[in-house]
């Protein structure tokens, strides 16, 4: 009976520990320490890795050259041709990081800095020459139509004087030009139209290279290079409430947007686009919040697949959902579908797309040569459930701009009457991890889960099988007793 009765404690020691630890105590100390992780804390990994991330994005350029300009200006059709990819790797840090431990809470602005990579660029170098639509001048002729049409006279008189050389609608220079170095606006007439102008421009000069009073160059990428943006994002830092990590709270000191017609869409809600609360689910609300086009977006679940090994969720996601109303600056002239306004968000006629016009199939007639692809255009986004790490991230958006005859403008007056919508550029910017990384993930949180998963039931199952033992030998003891001859 001793025998009996060791075996049986001691399968049930085994039993109680392995459904203890295997489904109780580990799943729980994972659970924790995965939220631990994920906090923002001034002293964690998580937060140096957040504020200055280890790893650059990759950063890809495309220009859209127009390749028939002299008939364009006479009204024909534009023809575009794709030049790029020209190669960046982008560093996207968090700078002047203010904390607030009452409301648990992190203030901060991007810098984000770019770096050209030539061997991913080859052949081209940069040197190409571009044929695109003169984004400044005919963002200040769209702007003073929309605010003040009555000034257009004294737009067309100041035109010849900011642009000396431009004598159409098109600007022609070479790509390091159009994306960094920046083209000149001349501010040194005295004339009263060009002064008027300039007046404006030294007073809103925050998107223009300054070289003196009197000269600025514009370029479609080279004063973000390097600089701290002005935009402050305020985002919970999940020291209190892990799974609200990264979730703006503040945009520029305000809790919601003045930029929409509608509420919803000026509602601030997601995270700050680089961290994710973890614990994902296919219904999980995965927002994230961009000032860079004033809107929150919230990526559509596809299905679960494999990336380097590990389970993972696929997302896509639309730049304006159909029920998105509230996006429409004009309710009497609403853009037709998968078109974002930006002018009240960026302070210029820019309207944004997915890359040749993927998904916004009314405007692909406008121009000619595009070819809409949703491997190429479309936004794929790969999430780790576990840790919620974005594992493969690519967002895709096109800068675009409406173009038409403006009589009172002399070098947009032969121009076609019908306003057409014409791409300039689209960026692609992500990263996608590669083995090292992910078999970090791997080695750190699935081997331990995995090596506990089989020990659980190694261990019950041995606690089961002293039981089995126990009852065997009480078994065999009782029978021994029963055959046992008197004397």
């Amino acid at each position: 009976m001793g025998a009996t009765t060791t075996l049986t404690v001691t399968g049930i020691i085994f039993l109680t520990l392995g459904v203890f630890v295997g489904w109780i105590a580990f799943p729980k100390m994972i659970h924790n320490k995965i939220l631990e992780s994920k906090a923002l804390n001034p002293r964690s990994n998580m937060r140096q890795m957040w504020s200055h991330p280890p790893l650059a994005a990759d950063f890809k350029i495309y220009l859209f050259n127009v390749t028939n300009p002299e008939e364009a200006q006479k009204g024909e059709k534009i023809i575009l041709k794709e030049v790029g990819p020209y190669f960046y790797h982008e560093w996207k840090e968090k700078e002047n990081l203010e904390d607030d431990v009452n409301k648990d809470t992190i203030e901060f602005s991007f810098r984000n800095t770019f770096i050209f990579d030539e061997s991913l660029t080859m052949p081209l170098t940069g040197d190409e020459i571009i044929v695109m639509p003169h984004v400044a001048m005919i963002g200040m002729v769209t702007m003073t139509k929309m605010l003040k049409p009555a000034a257009l006279g004294l737009i067309n008189k100041a035109i010849p004087l900011l642009y000396p050389d431009q004598s159409g609608p098109f600007m022609v220079a070479t790509a390091n030009d159009i994306m960094w170095n920046g083209l000149d606006i001349n501010c040194t007439s005295n004339e009263f139209a060009a002064a008027a102008v300039c007046m404006q421009i030294r007073q809103n000069s925050a998107s223009l290279h300054k070289i003196n009073e009197n000269h600025f160059k514009f370029s479609l990428f080279g004063v973000k290079n390097g600089t701290i943006e002005s935009n402050r994002y305020t985002v919970n830092r999940g020291v209190k409430t892990p799974m609200d990590v990264g979730q703006v709270i503040r945009f520029n000191g305000k809790h919601k947007l003045d930029v929409w017609p509608g509420d919803e869409c000026n509602r601030i809600h997601g995270t700050d686009t680089t961290i994710f609360p973890p614990f994902i689910t296919p219904e999980t609300d995965l927002s994230s919040f961009s000032g860079d086009i004033c809107r929150s977006l919230s990526p559509d679940y596809l299905q679960e697949t494999e990336y380097n090994g590990l389970k993972v969720f696929e997302y896509t996601a639309m730049l304006v959902k159909p029920e998105e109303k509230c996006y429409c600056l004009d309710p009497k002239n609403c853009l037709k579908q998968g078109a974002l306004d930006l002018t009240n968000c960026t302070g210029s006629p820019i309207i944004a797309t997915f890359p040749h016009f993927y998904k916004s199939d009314d405007y692909i007639n406008d121009v000619a040569g595009l070819n809409p692809d949703p491997k190429k255009h479309g936004i794929k986004m790969y999430f780790e459930p576990m840790t919620g790490a974005p594992l493969v991230g690519y967002k895709r958006l096109q800068f675009n701009m409406f173009l038409k005859k403006e009589p009172k403008i002399s070098t947009m007056k032969t121009l076609n009457t019908e306003e057409k919508l014409i791409p300039m550029f689209w960026v692609e910017e992500g990263v996608a991890l590669n083995k090292t990384w992910t078999g970090q993930i791997k080695n750190k949180l699935y081997l331990p889960i995995t090596i506990v998963k089989y020990a659980k039931y190694v261990i019950v199952g041995m606690g089961a099988i002293f039981i089995l033992l126990a009852v065997v030998v009480n078994y065999s003891s009782v029978k021994t007793v029963e055959i046992t001859p008197n004397t």
